[in-house]
């Protein structure tokens, strides 16, 4: 993989405005994506080998020494599903390292839970309150499957379901009865989510809305109140978005809530745009094109740049984890790439 490096230069914040969120926050001029020191590239082979590998919707923390990649991984083939797990129904893997470039498969994600269901997918995995939460969709349970649901953990490795049902399920005049694709993020007394849903009736546009819950809370379903009633918080614009806004992401720099998500379904040619804040609960655009775009002709993400999951280290450095495909159809690998804010 060669390097890469992308530049993005976006217009500057008005003096009011970082005055309306205060004078010590500042936007900034671009956005650098980098390469890794050497190349980065993981998959999964646990279900059908190399012929055809898997991995997608990263999201990774720091945990007693050693980095944690939570992802998505298709369903086992009958002839190798453990016992008791149905065939083909997707969950979560682990893959852990010491320096993010060289990841090893630790195994299955395992949680244990008060209901019936196996796994949860496009996870997203962060640390507060003492614990280690995760928050994703729970495929195969009836009334739960495209829905939040949360869980804890103390080592990162198992998992506890908090309730019985999801966590979350959207309460707005414009979507359908789906969350999926979390994101979480401290805001004051606060944590936010972010959920991608679709519309109304039909479910063919998604679109990224907001809810909130008291920080340090149980954050089961009597804890979460729906921001975006009326309308969504972003939905799909720009030609390139097509008919897709998912994945959401956010990180903190200078006092500015950057937003990265991606833009158009997987079949289509999903790539990554980027959104700011400073409330950190209303977002607006950088620019009418993404910021990562999809790669060059014949390299692994040819086709696809997409579901980005931000990471910042304990020394500050932020990372992109995004996954990508070759072709239409074909093989799923994860990437990263460092992040700079550049400010003139």
């Amino acid at each position: 993989m060669k390097t890469l490096s992308v530049l993005f230069v976006f217009s500057v914040l008005t003096a009011g405005a970082a005055r309306a969120y205060g004078e010590e926050a500042k936007l900034c001029t671009a956005i650098r994506f980098q390469a890794m020191p050497e190349p980065m590239l993981f998959t999964d082979t646990s279900r059908y080998g190399e012929a055809k590998p898997l991995a997608k919707d990263p999201t990774v923390i720091r945990h007693n020494g050693r980095y944690l990649m939570y992802y998505s991984v298709q369903g086992y083939p009958t002839d190798k599903a453990p016992a008791g797990i149905k065939p083909g129904l997707w969950t979560s893997a682990i893959a852990e390292s010491t320096d993010l470039v060289h990841w090893k498969r630790i195994g299955d994600l395992e949680i244990k839970r008060p209901v019936d269901i196996y796994g949860i997918v496009a996870p997203c995995v962060k640390k507060f309150d003492g614990k280690i939460h995760l928050f994703g969709q729970a495929p195969g349970v009836p009334g739960g499957q495209n829905q939040i649901w949360h869980a804890t953990s103390e080592d990162g490795l198992r998992f506890v379901c908090t309730d019985t049902k999801p966590a979350f399920t959207p309460k707005n005049n414009w979507s359908i009865n789906r969350s999926i694709d979390a994101e979480v993020y401290r805001l004051g007394n606060d944590m936010i989510l972010l959920y991608a849903s679709r519309e109304k009736p039909d479910g063919k546009i998604q679109r990224l809305g907001m809810a909130r819950a008291p920080y340090g809370s149980a954050y089961d379903a009597s804890c979460w109140t729906d921001l975006s009633v009326e309308k969504p918080l972003l939905e799909p614009e720009e030609p390139w978005e097509m008919s897709c806004l998912e994945a959401g992401t956010v990180i903190v720099h200078r006092g500015v809530h950057y937003l990265l998500y991606a833009g158009a379904y997987n079949h289509e040619r999903q790539q990554i745009g980027a959104a700011y804040s400073m409330d950190g609960l209303h977002y607006k655009r950088f620019s009418k094109e993404p910021v990562l775009p999809h790669g060059a002709p014949e390299s692994w993400n040819a086709w696809e740049s997409g579901h980005p999951g931000l990471f910042q280290d304990d020394d500050g450095q932020i990372y992109l984890f995004y996954q990508g495909k070759k072709t239409l159809k074909g093989d799923y690998f994860l990437s990263c790439l460092k992040v700079t804010f550049c400010y003139d």
